[in-house]
């Protein structure tokens, strides 16, 4: 078992409901990569370290458009119909 993939899925997994602004989702992004560098050298599954990678990625874009959608919010550009 990857140590790594499974940290690094686990975080992706946990940053899709709790994104705190786009911190869990690089270090998602970055334990599923580092667990996929090493599922290739022990001739090991992938799978973990993949599917980490692509839930970070889908939870990182998230967070970006909630910044952005905050940020807007903040400098009175948007405005919130109630």
């Amino acid at each position: 078992m990857n140590d790594f993939a499974l940290a690094g899925f686990v975080t992706s997994l946990a940053s899709l409901f709790v994104p705190f602004f786009g911190l869990t989702p690089v270090l998602g992004l970055i334990l599923s990569a580092i667990g996929k560098m090493h599922a290739k050298y022990e001739k090991s599954k992938k799978g973990l370290g993949i599917a980490g990678m692509i839930l970070s990625i889908i939870s990182l874009v998230i967070a970006c458009a909630e910044n952005v959608f905050l940020f807007l919010l903040w400098r009175g550009k948007l405005e919130l119909p109630f």
